[in-house]
């Protein structure tokens, strides 16, 4: 049982937890067990036990330097770990992947930092310092004797890359929901360019996007951005058909669309399965303009491209390859495009990307890295007051044990990929780089508990890729937060995420504008919540009960809470100066009211969600419906220049306030 019990510490098994109640959670042996044989565990085999304990253990002790080194950017030194008995050799350190010159210090002049006692030896832990070095990935060669070991030094700064310290304003959008000047069903890359040009004509610093994964085009109506089918791609539908070079004298793609106009819907949601088919046969008459008339250069930057993004191309599970890599590569010009407009505007950030927390269980992501995961565990939320069982996310869960192999490549990639052609990463339940609920079967019943990740390497990774990026970082971190992760994210200066609706003090009051910290993204609401205007109405509560989310009985009930929440924020707006306000007010008047208030707020970034300035009263998202409701297709009512343009007295102001 001993045994065992390492076992699960070291494979990041969970031990305890303090339930949203305050009771503290102790997780049953069978649950732990359960948690290790979605891993490929045997917790019964007492061999396989042992091995995999001296494995990650007693073994790290036994090697000279781990495959990665973590080296602080300002005080850079390497440990390496020896046999006590071998104190008068010379360590040696040959840097391959950059110009610097070697290191040869004799073993017995290290300062020892730690040491460990295995089969009756002594391995010691000695520190080298080591000179100055660029932050980033750097292979060297560490040789002590007849002892010879490569490990990569990651250089890592003391904080995430940051912008100028004044308060940022942006706008929050999802991306599809823009009204498309093209007619052709869902928000694409030139409407953002649009988009782009009159926000910063509004002296706006940013826009926060809906992830951009990719999704199913075999499935169109699985519309979830967090929930795709790989998070290292970007979705073609996002593509802008007239910016793209292959558009110019394609008299094929010309005579398809005066043949075949796109019909676009009346409704308040998009069709995907129509945009699907009407775009793809779009982007095949671009790729076959391509094949038959690109010019040397061109075709010289699409093979740069693929050289470039061979890793995450390389998951892209398709019939037909060239024409997936394609779509990618028009993907990535126009979201760089985007990019260097906003930059070229003024915009001090310009565009943040969001990183979903998981893939599908089907999807490529999953199937090219299959042995990174777990065979039966996915990512879920422990027991909340919403939901009393917990929630099952249906997301594979990564085996923490397996990120780890070739130096954390996969998650590398995915940081990477996520971070290209923008100025920010938000990402989605920052806290799974330290820990995830875990849902599995436990003897036919749904069990779960939390599985601790290599912090300290996912961290370290941020950190790199948001300076080689020029990418600032934000970490969504609404719920049970562990407080080690509150501490590193303030001291790797990444942005936490508040949002108004669920800041209240002891007494559920809505926090002043004063109380919200510095580095923070402070938002009214996301697309987990309702929009302002239909909460201040109450159109949410009338929805969930036409879809039969509630009954009578408690939709009754929730309007008597909706009035008490109400006025909480009345008494907030007084307290804010903003008096002369009831329950009868106009959403209009509230919101702008509300706005102005927060925008007081010392955080240094405040997003506008362009939902609420289009008033809109239909939610993006009912979290815990799937089909019930029409969930990532409500589209907003007028273009985002119309909308920016009817609220500049409102924008202006707000600037005013942030920048006095």
């Amino acid at each position: 049982m001993e045994s065992l019990s390492q076992l699960f510490y070291l494979h990041g098994i969970g031990y305890d937890y303090t339930k949203y109640t305050g009771e503290h959670i102790y997780f049953e042996h069978a649950t732990r067990s359960a948690a290790l044989q979605a891993c490929g565990v045997e917790p019964t085999n007492s061999t396989q036990v042992a091995q995999l304990n001296v494995s990650l253990d007693a073994a790290k002790w036994l090697q000279l330097v781990p495959s990665c080194s973590l080296v602080n950017e300002q005080v850079p030194s390497l440990k390496i770990k020896i046999d006590h008995r071998l104190l008068n050799q010379t360590c040696s350190i040959e840097f391959k992947s950059i110009d610097v010159h070697p290191i040869d210090v004799p073993l017995h002049q290290l300062p020892c930092t730690g040491d460990y006692v295995f089969n009756g030896i002594t391995y010691l832990e000695l520190e080298v310092k080591l000179p100055q070095l660029p932050i980033g990935y750097h292979d060297v060669i560490v040789q002590s004797g007849a002892q010879q070991a490569q490990t990569q030094l990651w250089v890592t700064p003391s904080q995430s890359y940051q912008v100028s310290d004044k308060k940022c304003t942006g706008l929050s959008i999802q991306l599809y929901s823009l009204k498309n000047s093209a007619g052709f069903g869902i928000g694409d890359f030139a409407d953002l360019l649009d988009l782009i040009n009159h926000a910063a004509h509004c002296h706006l610093d940013y826009i926060l996007l809906n992830p951009l994964h990719l999704l199913f085009s075999d499935e169109p109506e699985r519309a979830s951005p967090y929930s795709p089918n790989n998070r290292a791609l970007l979705n073609p539908l996002y593509i802008a058909v007239g910016l793209s070079e292959d558009s110019h004298n394609n008299a094929s793609l010309a005579q398809y669309i005066s043949e075949h106009t796109f019909t676009e819907t009346t409704s308040d949601y998009i069709n995907y399965s129509q945009v699907t088919d009407f775009k793809y046969a779009l982007f095949n008459l671009l790729y076959q303009q391509f094949k038959r008339g690109a010019t040397k250069e061109r075709l010289q930057q699409f093979e740069l491209f693929r050289l470039q993004h061979q890793t995450t191309l390389a998951t892209l599970s398709s019939e037909d390859f060239d024409f997936s890599c394609y779509l990618q590569w028009q993907a990535h010009l126009q979201l760089k495009q985007c990019q260097q407009l906003a930059r070229q505007l003024g915009m001090s950030i310009g565009l943040i990307n969001d990183l979903a927390v998981g893939c599908a269980s089907d999807g490529s992501e999953y199937l090219s890295q299959q042995h990174l995961f777990t065979d039966s565990a996915y990512v879920g939320a422990p027991p909340d007051p919403w939901a009393e069982q917990g929630q099952n996310w249906g997301l594979p869960a990564l085996n923490p044990i397996k990120m780890g192999e070739n130096n954390f490549a996969f998650y590398r990639a995915l940081i990477r990929a996520n971070m290209e052609d923008v100025g920010g990463l938000r990402i989605d339940h920052v806290m799974a780089i330290r820990r995830l609920w875990w849902c599995f079967e436990n003897q036919g019943q749904q069990d779960g508990c939390y599985v601790y990740y290599p912090f300290e390497h996912l961290l370290a990774i941020l950190t790199i890729e948001s300076h080689l990026n020029q990418c600032i970082v934000i970490g969504e971190d609404l719920g049970v937060v562990p407080p080690e992760v509150k501490t590193a994210m303030a001291d790797k200066a990444i942005f936490s995420n508040s949002l108004f609706y669920f800041e209240k003090d002891q007494h559920d009051e809505f926090l002043p504008a004063g109380t919200f910290a510095a580095h923070c993204l402070l938002m009214i609401a996301n697309h987990d919540v309702p929009p302002f205007f239909g909460w201040w109405q109450g159109h949410d509560l009338s929805i969930k009960r036409d879809y039969n989310l509630i009954d009578e009985a408690q939709y009754n009930a929730n309007c008597k809470l909706r009035d008490i929440e109400k006025q909480r924020l009345l008494r907030l707006l007084e307290h804010s100066n903003h008096s002369g306000f009831t329950l009868d007010s106009g959403a209009k008047e509230i919101y702008a009211a509300l706005t102005l208030s927060l925008a007081h707020s010392p955080a240094r970034l405040f997003a506008i969600q362009l939902d609420d300035l289009d008033e809109q009263l239909l939610p993006v998202n009912i979290p815990g419906t799937d089909k019930e409701y029409p969930n990532w297709r409500r589209v907003l009512n007028n273009s985002g220049a119309e909308i920016l343009t009817q609220h500049t007295e409102l924008l202006n102001e707000i600037n005013r306030i942030r920048t006095c």
